[in-house]
């Protein structure tokens, strides 16, 4: 049995004991006697690659079967496809291989020859002695069920793992593989013991049916692994909140268990990050109980097994088998971006481009005036004067509590240029009073008489022209103007009228 274990999971270990009784047989047929216990990462994993460019042909001392390019080769031969066509009706049609992940997969199909023969053979090197280890493959008979008047011949394959010279260690029998309604993928495999201070073995699967119709089967996913007793294991988080949180300290407490199995057993914690360079010894992290100490905390989130081996045989990525993955994931640092800050003119609407990042997140915007809903990240404001808009973004997992971010909304008002003003002295209309042209500070204008010549001349607007000229009053008459608001808007001119 296995567990998947999640962070805040405490599993009570030391009230469950599972026992693995490894029996080891010299020959064994029928049901595939795969591992109960845990296993390790393959020592050899034949997936046979992916796409068409991956299907070539087996090297020669591989397989005692001939290579063919034909989707539906004959009898003794096989190919390398991605997926099994129906062949006259009489195979099954089988659209992917058993790999899984495996995008655009293969498989190797073949076409039994009328003699038995070795379907798949290879040497294993860097194996520990007196260590157990299983092998296995998965199987699918393309036979149709319905072909060969119902009398097809099935597929029945010895396992076998022999010494370097020859001499057999153990065998196992699949019995005959019979034809199915659907196409379905079959597990067959077994374990066996390798001898004492014995580092290479020759795994083999060989035909024993005869050729003629039926026997034709695919074969993928063929591994060989390590396998032991049950190793279980735990972590949990001691942090704030019991949170890993990103960019911040934090410590991870391991915790794992074994069946009975191995007489000295010796252990190594694994970490992956995420990262792209796959699991890792974790220095000094031998012992079932292991504190793991996160100065920083990065993005991704953390993966750790526990390794188990006998002795020394830890040592050797060959010889340990693995637990579950213990995932401890990590709460992403929040973060609130507000957007870049934006210019409208009056009466316009804008979206806001608020974005936000982490985990459990809450969001809204202050102030909520002239927003449509400040509760979304995107709202549409549409303000009447220039303002700034805070985000504000919440993380409920207890990582970076609150984080703020600002935007500045610039609203250039619609200007409202007199065409007269009298500067008389009598107080009333006075100045040449331009309305809201105080909200664009820099804006330049300029006044010039029927000559051309400049008579007022200001960046802003914050004094408004009195109809003088060098501290003179200037005479009635018509004025022309250019205002350029420095906003990438045309230039406004037009021509304004002095009574006196």
């Amino acid at each position: 049995m296995h567990f998947f274990i999640r962070p805040g999971f405490v599993l009570n270990y030391y009230k469950t004991i599972y026992f693995i009784l490894f029996a080891l047989l010299t020959y064994s047929t029928g049901n595939a006697q795969t591992c109960t216990g845990s296993l390790g990462d393959p020592v050899v994993n034949i997936t046979f690659g992916e796409g068409f460019a991956s299907a070539v042909p087996l090297p020669n001392n591989v397989t005692s079967y001939t290579y063919s390019t034909n989707p539906c080769p004959g009898d003794g031969f096989y190919t390398i496809v991605s997926q099994s066509l129906s062949c006259g009706m009489s195979w099954h049609s089988v659209p992917e291989d058993h790999t899984p992940l495996d995008a655009n997969g293969n498989m190797m199909l073949v076409n039994a020859s009328y003699q038995p023969g070795d379907f798949y053979t290879q040497r294993v090197t860097g194996l520990c002695g007196g260590t157990t280890y299983e092998f296995s493959a998965w199987i699918l008979n393309v036979l149709m069920n319905s072909a060969c008047n119902s009398t097809g011949i099935d597929p029945n394959i010895t396992f076998t793992i022999e010494n370097t010279n020859g001499i057999i260690i153990q065998s196992y029998n699949t019995g005959d593989i019979t034809e199915t309604v659907n196409p379905a993928w079959k597990p067959y495999g077994f374990y066996f013991t390798t001898p004492s201070g014995s580092e290479e073995v020759v795994i083999r699967m060989t035909n024993n049916s005869p050729g003629g119709c039926g026997n034709d089967l695919i074969l993928d996913d063929i591994t060989f692994r390590a396998c032991g007793p049950t190793v279980l294991a735990a972590g949990n988080t001691i942090a704030l909140n019991n949170k890993l949180c990103e960019g911040e300290s934090g410590t991870v407490s391991l915790n794992g268990n074994i069946s009975s199995g191995y007489i000295n057993p010796s252990f190594q914690w694994q970490l992956n990050t995420n990262d792209g360079t796959g699991w890792n010894d974790i220095p000094g992290a031998t012992q079932l109980t292991y504190s793991f100490s996160i100065p920083a905390v990065a993005s991704n989130d953390y993966q750790f097994r526990l390794a188990v081996a006998e002795g020394l045989n830890i040592n050797s990525l060959n010889c340990r088998v693995i637990s579950e993955i213990v995932l401890i994931e990590t709460s992403k640092k929040a973060i609130a971006d507000a957007g870049e800050d934006i210019i409208l003119t009056e009466g316009q609407s804008v979206t806001l481009n608020g974005k936000a990042e982490g985990t459990n997140l809450r969001y809204f915007w202050t102030p909520s005036l002239y927003l449509d809903n400040p509760d979304i990240l995107n709202p549409t404001a549409s303000p009447i004067d220039n303002t700034h808009y805070t985000l504000t973004v919440i993380s409920d997992d207890g990582c970076d509590l609150m984080v703020t971010d600002e935007v500045y909304i610039r609203v250039l008002k619609n200007l409202k240029i007199p065409n007269t003003f009298t500067p008389n002295g009598d107080l009333i209309n006075d100045y040449w009073k331009i309305t809201s042209l105080d909200t664009y500070p820099e804006a330049q204008i300029h006044v010039f008489n029927r000559y051309g010549q400049t008579v007022f001349k200001s960046v802003g607007y914050n004094e408004e022209w009195d109809g003088s000229f060098n501290g003179n009053p200037l005479p009635a008459g018509v004025y022309y103007y250019m205002i350029d608001l420095k906003t990438n808007s045309p230039i406004v001119k037009g021509s304004v009228l002095i009574l006196r």
